[in-house]
């Protein structure tokens, strides 16, 4: 018996590494498919497409397969979804490489641009543009908020020692505006390292998908022109085969399921 235990030790590490040598494999080939995609996208379209899709079913393989969860191989597979023009996919992927690094700013950016470019403009309401100008430094960039916290930091324990030499009344006015400052950009980044800021549960990944007003094809569209892949939602509630979905703007639909995804899988 400890023979067989001794023989089961020795193999289980080679055939692990054997593994991960089999996927690192799986992956190179997934990346050098999608360059040669994109040097063929330009002289040989059709051609293009069918290589975003071989590295596309491999990036998929190492994710629901092998079960690997990175930021890295998400924001390649969503590469790869944009570049093959499904650009809901390319936002689930995107939003799921957030969920791992939410301060990955090379999968920001790419979220961002294929924001510009989905189809769907949703109205800004009232309550947003309040929002938006009353927290218009929590959309500066991670780094640059970083940097004012840290200097607001630093200048309140430098005023708090100059309370030891003298008192004035500048200086208890001053560690007020530090320590709320400290306290604005410190909450900012909270927010965003643990992504409190992002309201969004699931992707339309139909091209094109009528919502509706009740959880059935009977209800009456829920608004005049169709959503498109690529439009975000918080989901409010599952029923039987709908999702009733609050859109970014606050506008609520029902969704079927078959249309979306969940960025939790």
């Amino acid at each position: 018996m400890n023979r067989i235990l001794m023989i089961i030790l020795c193999i289980m590490p080679a055939c692990l590494m054997a593994t991960e040598k089999k996927d690192e494999s799986i992956f190179t080939e997934a990346n050098d498919l999608f360059h040669q995609a994109n040097a063929e996208a330009l002289v040989n379209p059709s051609k293009a497409q069918d290589l975003y899709q071989k590295s596309i079913l491999k990036y998929k393989f190492l994710i629901e397969q092998r079960d690997i969860q990175t930021a890295g191989l998400h924001e390649n597979l969503g590469n790869a979804y944009f570049f093959a023009g499904e650009q809901g996919r390319a936002v689930l992927h995107y939003q799921r490489a957030l969920d791992l690094d939410p301060l990955d700013t090379d999968v920001l950016h790419n979220l961002q641009y294929v924001r510009s470019l989905t189809i769907d403009e949703l109205p800004v309401t009232t309550s947003q543009m309040v929002k938006n100008a009353l927290t218009f430094w929590h959309r500066w960039p991670f780094a640059l908020r970083a940097a004012c916290f840290g200097l607001a930091h630093i200048a309140l324990w430098g005023l708090v020692a100059m309370l030891f030499y003298r008192r004035a009344r500048w200086i208890y006015w001053s560690m007020g505006s530090a320590a709320a400052l400290s306290i604005i950009f410190g909450l900012s980044l909270l927010a965003s390292h643990q992504r409190w800021d992002n309201a969004v549960d699931g992707v339309v990944v139909e091209r094109e998908v009528i919502a509706r007003q009740g959880d059935g094809f009977i209800y009456d569209n829920a608004f005049t022109s169709p959503l498109h892949a690529g439009t975000e939602f918080t989901m409010l509630e599952k029923r039987g085969e709908w999702y009733h979905a609050q859109l970014l703007n606050g506008d609520t639909c029902w969704l079927p399921l078959n249309s979306v995804e969940l960025v939790e899988n």
